[in-house]
C-alpha cells in the first residue's frame, strides 16, 4: 500500500522509478545518482505524477516532500538483495505495479527492466552505469555476474532510451550489446554541493583527524580487485623509500569486499604509514578530499569514477588510472598514469610531494574542471529520455 508524501489531482503524465537503492544511510553509487538526479526532477517538473517503487520501507526519508511534486511512494516487497530475489522483484512486482498505477514511463537507474510487462504499452529507460560484470567478472560473485550480464542485456535490447555516464560507458554498451548509438545518451554524474575546498586551519583540521596530524594522500572506494589498491600502497612505499625524510601518509577510506591476500601483504609492510579508515560517511568525505595533498584513482575500470569528481571539487589534486574513461573524466586537470605501473606511479607521488608550485596548480585545474559536471545539466539529459514518443 503507499504512501503518499503529497496529494494532488491527477497529472496528465505518470512517471515510475526504480528506487530500490534509495536506503538510509547506505547511499552508494547507483544510489546518490538515483537521489540526485530526482531531486532535480521533481523541483523542475511538480506537473508530473511520481511514483518511486522501492524494496523496503523507507520510513521517513526519502519523500521529497521539499520539492512540491506529487510523490507516491510505493514498497514492492520483498527486499530484493539477492538474484533470484532481484528477478521476482522486476519480473513480478514491477510489471504489477506499473500496470496498476498506469505508469506512462518506467526508469530503472540501475540496468534492469523486465523481461515483459503483458497488458502494458509505456515507456522503458534505463542507465547503465559500466559492463564490470563483463570486462571484470573476476571482481563480483559469479551468481551476480551472470544475473546481470543476462539481464542487462536483455534490458539494453528491450530499453526505449539508455543512457550511461560517461561517453565511454556509452562506447562500450553500444559495442557490447551491438546497438545504434542514436537512443544512447550520457547523464554524467556531479559531486553535491558539500564538496567545496577547505581554508588552511579547516586543512591542519584534516589532517589531525585522519592522518595524525601528518600530510597525506588519500583513496576512496570499495577495496575491490579492479580498484586496484594494491598498486598504490606498493607505489606509496616506494615513494617513502625513495624520500624516506617524507613526513606523507597513505589514507585508504571504503569497505573491503573480497579477500586479497597480496593487498593484505603489501599493508602489512607499509605499518603505520598507511592507515585504512573503513567506511567514512558523506558528511566527513569532503573535509578527508580537502585536506589531502591529492586524491589517487588507480581504478582500472569505471562507468564514471564519482571520487574523482568530489576530489576535484573540494579543491584536491588528482592521480588518476589513465584506463577506462577516467581521462574523460580528469581532462587535463590531473595526473593519469598507467594503472599497472608501480613506479609511475611512486614517481607522481614524489613529484607532488616536492613541487609546491605543481600542486597548486593541478588543484585550480580540478576546480575548474569540476565546474563541468553539473546534476541539473544531467537531470535534463534524463528528463529528455523519460519523454514519451
Amino acid at each position: 500500500m503507499p504512501t503518499k508524501s503529497s496529494t494532488s489531482p491527477t497529472s496528465a503524465l505518470r512517471i515510475g522509478v526504480n528506487v530500490r537503492w534509495l536506503i538510509s544511510g547506505k547511499l552508494e553509487g547507483t544510489g546518490w545518482y538515483t537521489f540526485r538526479i530526482l531531486e532535480q526532477l521533481l523541483h523542475a517538473h511538480p506537473e508530473v505524477e511520481w511514483h518511486l517503487f522501492f524494496d523496503r520501507s523507507p520510513g521517513e526519508d526519502f519523500r521529497f516532500s521539499d520539492t512540491g511534486a506529487q510523490v507516491q511512494r510505493h514498497v514492492l516487497g520483498p527486499a530484493a538483495r539477492h538474484p533470484w530475489l532481484w528477478e521476482f522483484w522486476n519480473e513480478v512486482q514491477i510489471p504489477r505495479a506499473l500496470k496498476k498505477h498506469r505508469i506512462d514511463v518506467y526508469w530503472s537507474p540501475d540496468g534492469l527492466l523486465p523481461k515483459r510487462v503483458r497488458g502494458w504499452h509505456g515507456r522503458l529507460v534505463t542507465t547503465i552505469h559500466d559492463l564490470n560484470f563483463v570486462h571484470q567478472p573476476e571482481g563480483i560473485p559469479a551468481r551476480v555476474g551472470a544475473y546481470y550480464r543476462r539481464v542487462v542485456a536483455h534490458s539494453a535490447r528491450r530499453a526505449d532510451a539508455i543512457l550511461t555516464v560517461s561517453q565511454k560507458t556509452k562506447e562500450d554498451v553500444a559495442q557490447t550489446f551491438r546497438l545504434s548509438d542514436a537512443h544512447i545518451a550520457v547523464s554524467y554524474n556531479a559531486p553535491a554541493h558539500v564538496y567545496q575546498p577547505l581554508s588552511e586551519g579547516q586543512k591542519q583540521e584534516a589532517r589531525e583527524r585522519f592522518a595524525q596530524g601528518h600530510p597525506y594522500f588519500c583513496f576512496v572506494g570499495a577495496f575491490t580487485p579492479r580498484k586496484n589498491v594494491r598498486t598504490l600502497v606498493e607505489a606509496f612505499l616506494a615513494f617513502r623509500q625513495e624520500h624516506p625524510d617524507a613526513p606523507h601518509r597513505l589514507v585508504l577510506a571504503g569497505s573491503s569486499l573480497h579477500r586479497d591476500p597480496a593487498l593484505t601483504q603489501a599493508l602489512e609492510q607499509a605499518g603505520d604509514r598507511v592507515l585504512t579508515l573503513g567506511h567514512i560517511p558523506g558528511d566527513a568525505l569532503s573535509a578527508l578530499y580537502g585536506g589531502a595533498e591529492a586524491f589517487c584513482f588507480p581504478s582500472r575500470f569505471e562507468g564514471f569514477g564519482i571520487p574523482l569528481v568530489e576530489a576535484m571539487a573540494s579543491g584536491c589534486p588528482v592521480i588518476s588510472s589513465s584506463a577506462s574513461c577516467m581521462p574523460e573524466i580528469v581532462g587535463p586537470a590531473g595526473l593519469l598514469v598507467d594503472p599497472e605501473d608501480v613506479p609511475a606511479w611512486a614517481e607522481a607521488l614524489g613529484r607532488l610531494a616536492e613541487d609546491p608550485e605543481a600542486l597548486e596548480a593541478y588543484r585550480q585545474r580540478g576546480l575548474l574542471r569540476a565546474q563541468d559536471f553539473s546534476w541539473t545539466q544531467s537531470a535534463a539529459v534524463v528528463w529528455k529520455a523519460l519523454q514519451p514518443c
